[in-house]
């Protein structure tokens, strides 16, 4: 492989790491992304005869020095690597959120580390010294064991290429048979009055995320008001309202409802499709006789095209009228 190739690859990979890093959606094609990248990396790995992560024994004085020079520089970059995705990590957040399609300028559940930053830390530590040598070195950096055992190389070539379907079915066994788990409540926590100045109100959030970090996960986030009388969800023109509310309005419509109260109510607002899609999502409001109030949040994860392998997620949020939570995600 020439020069030129090896730094088309190193181009190539370097523009899907900022892919991951970005705020972009992936709408449930992250596996693509990554099996593309992993793909990538196998050739550029193949291309420099895995030079950077070999040991010193079976290298030439050369190779023993390119090797340590490209884990120096490489690792010097990481930190200037940092910066340069940070960075387009916010170019981008705020393309999409001036675009219309980012919702609230911050979540309501916090999932821990997303799964598509995982792959940006772990490229950047595993493969910024074979980026190094496969774009500045002009010549071979075959050691001279692979050149002379050329039946043995050619098996390792094949090998190396299982880790793709491996990638792909150990993340198919994760969001389908993988166990549901609860994601918390995030930083944003609102509490205050509420339309009327006798009600008390305060922001929930959480979620169930399949799959782990590499899956999707359904979020609830709504903003609940109370007086004593009855409870209900506040910012959300499709839901029902309590008649202790209609006496103190008349008329009442959706357009009474305070835009700003959608940053802390929404359907779907939450939801992280990465690498799973996550659609039908329907939110739906119930207040009993008791003036209880019943929040349930329903959406299908699918990690493969028309609904194949899919997983139905429900969430239920439950809270009384003087604002004690009998159930949450």
């Amino acid at each position: 492989m020439t020069l030129t190739q090896r730094q088309i690859l190193v181009m190539a990979a370097a523009a899907l790491t900022a892919l991951l890093a970005s705020a972009l959606p992936l709408h449930g094609f992250g596996i693509v992304v990554v099996v593309t990248l992993a793909g990538l990396d196998i050739l550029l790995l193949q291309a420099t005869a895995w030079l950077a992560l070999r040991r010193g024994s079976g290298l030439d004085e050369r190779q023993t020095a390119l090797r340590d020079l490209a884990h120096r520089r490489g690792f010097r970059g990481i930190g200037m690597a940092v910066l340069l995705l940070w960075l387009v990590w916010f170019l981008s957040l705020v393309a999409v959120t001036s675009g219309g399609s980012g919702g609230a300028p911050g979540a309501a559940i916090d999932s821990g580390i997303a799964g598509r930053i995982l792959v940006v830390i772990a490229e950047l530590l595993i493969m910024l010294p074979t980026c190094v040598v496969a774009w500045w070195e002009v010549g071979t950096a075959e050691p001279d064991g692979i050149a002379a055992g050329r039946g043995q190389g050619g098996q390792r070539r094949w090998v190396a290429w299982l880790l793709l379907p491996a990638i792909v079915a150990a993340w198919l066994l994760a969001v389908t048979w993988g166990p549901p788990q609860s994601v918390a409540h995030g930083s944003i926590s609102v509490s205050g009055s509420g339309p009327v100045s006798d009600w008390t109100c305060h922001e929930f959030g959480g979620g169930t995320m399949i799959g782990a970090e590499f899956g999707g996960t359904v979020g609830l986030r709504a903003y609940v008001c109370w007086n004593g009388t009855d409870a209900f969800v506040w910012g959300d023109p499709n839901l029902p309202l309590p008649a202790s509310l209609n006496r103190n309005f008349k008329p009442f419509t959706a357009h009474d409802f305070d835009a700003a109260m959608t940053l802390e109510t929404g359907c779907g607002l939450d939801n992280v499709s990465d690498f799973a899609a996550v659609g039908q999502t329907t939110c739906a409001e119930r207040i009993d006789a008791s003036g209880t109030m019943h929040y349930t949040v329903s959406a299908r994860v699918s990690p493969i095209p028309f609904g194949i392998a899919s997983r139905e997620v429900t969430l239920d949020l439950v809270v009384t009228r003087t604002g004690k939570v009998l159930e949450r995600p």
